[in-house]
């Protein structure tokens, strides 16, 4: 199955004027080999491939070359690397010397694509060999988003249907595909987990091995103490969608920062840092939330039931499930973007509690996305956005809901919209972000 992904990283390969190492990074198993693989197996170039991992010989000839001389001869003397093709090169973190060669690649290869992934790129480059300026270009791969899911399950016609930013959705099919999104918060992105649920088998599984393998990898690269690993993912988990704190990690302040750091270097935690208007208001806590949908619900504690969006209705039980939507909308904004992109979260100042969940950059506009694990909107829900907008002089701004999709007016010409959880994708968003839309009149 194509990812969402594939024509991002073709246009990338098939642009001869670009000429700038691809760095492509994610967490282990989430689909980066099988992403590359798929799209070189439909472009007309040659391609060399490696595995450092489990390719140890070449990872040993890379490092006793003296210099990018020295490794352009060895690509072609014994492995027949010729130009106008493609060298990817995967695990490519497992060589510190290869580093060295990435300005090369971009300057002395002229008609020489490369591609290099990792799962913790952030042991690629070193303090003494940091990443060349305007030399790379990085895509960050996450799990399948729901519209990929809904297209290895369910098949073509429905994921091409919500990835058409619908406006008319009937409801039949609007409670359809909040149970299906139901599923997918408990199954998660994992490539293998989502085969493994289209089976019928034991998905869960499917997970807490990776999760298992993942943890053995990440002790022995990162040298830290066995069951913080384990801890951290359970202390960001419980706390999605709430300021996170170094105390929610069962160790040091110190020890929590640090494996926070790591850990989001191996793409495993993201961060969301608030920010205000006002440049002193500025000591806010961050929120934190985790690379799939999956692992929070399985890290999540043992006394948080199922939770439903249709049959959650429990105001205690929502909380828990909005984090979950502000973790989906996240991952959907940060697919195929460069590793090293921020989102950012707004609140207005250290006194209250008016925050927006993520500020959407288009163009030269800010759109506003809150989050709400609601059914149906309510005045209440629409204020943080409105005092975004009013204060920021914007005029559009968005709420993911689990309510059906509407437009809102407000006074000032103030429009809000409201997208429904499973047609929150960010192709979608920007198309909903157009001003011939008839809107909802209602006035707060």
């Amino acid at each position: 199955m194509k990812r969402e992904i594939y024509s991002k990283l073709y246009s990338l390969l098939e642009n001869e004027k670009d000429n700038r190492v691809i760095m492509i990074e994610g967490a282990r198993q989430v689909g980066k080999s099988y992403l590359v693989k798929d799209v070189l197996s439909n472009i007309k170039k040659t391609s060399l491939c490696f595995d450092l991992e489990k390719d140890k010989k070449f990872c040993r000839q890379i490092s006793k070359t003296e210099n990018f001389d020295d490794l352009t001869a060895l690509l072609k003397d014994q492995y027949n690397f010729k130009k106008n093709s493609i060298l990817f090169i995967d695990e490519a973190q497992e060589s510190q010397k290869l580093s060295q060669y990435v300005k090369s690649f971009k300057e002395d290869w002229k008609n020489i694509k490369v591609i290099l992934t990792g799962s913790s790129m952030n042991r690629f480059f070193s303090k003494e060999n940091r990443i060349p300026v305007g030399r790379t270009k990085s895509l960050c791969v996450f799990g399948f988003n729901f519209t990929e899911f809904i297209k290895y399950v369910k098949g073509d016609e429905l994921s091409t249907f919500i990835n058409s930013a619908p406006t008319k959705i009937e409801v039949s099919r609007h409670e359809y595909l909040l149970n299906l999104f139901d599923k997918y918060m408990y199954v998660g992105g994992y490539p293998e987990a989502v085969k493994s649920y289209y089976a019928g088998d034991n998905y869960t599984e499917i997970v807490e091995d990776i999760i298992a393998s993942l943890e053995e990898d990440f002790i022995r690269k990162e040298s830290v103490t066995p069951e913080l690993f384990l801890s951290t993912m359970e202390g960001i988990a419980n706390f999605i969608g709430s300021p996170s704190k170094y105390t929610h990690i069962k160790t040091t302040k110190y020890q929590a920062k640090k494996i926070l750091e790591t850990m989001k270097a191996w793409h495993l935690i993201l961060e969301v840092k608030p920010q205000s208007f006002n440049p002193l208001h500025s000591s806010f806590l961050p929120k934190r939330y985790l690379y799939d949908l999956g692992v929070v619900n399985l890290m999540r504690a043992q006394a948080v039931p199922t939770l439903s969006m249709l049959e959650s209705l429990n105001p205690g039980l929502r909380s828990p499930l909005g984090g979950l939507f502000e973790n989906a909308a996240l991952l959907n904004m940060l697919n195929g973007k460069s590793a090293k992109k921020s989102i950012y979260t707004w609140k207005k100042d250290g006194k209250s509690n008016i925050e927006v969940d993520f500020i959407f950059n288009l163009s030269n506009k800010k759109i506003p996305i809150e989050c709400k694990a609601t059914l149906s909107l309510k005045s209440k829900h629409f204020a943080n956005v409105l005092q975004y907008l009013r204060l920021s002089e914007q005029k559009t701004g968005i709420i993911i809901s689990a309510s059906p999709y509407d437009i809102f007016e407000f006074d000032g010409g103030i429009k809000v919209i409201n997208i429904p959880i499973y047609l929150a994708t960010e192709s979608n968003i920007i198309e909903y972000i157009v001003p011939d839309r008839k809107p909802h009149n209602l006035h707060i």
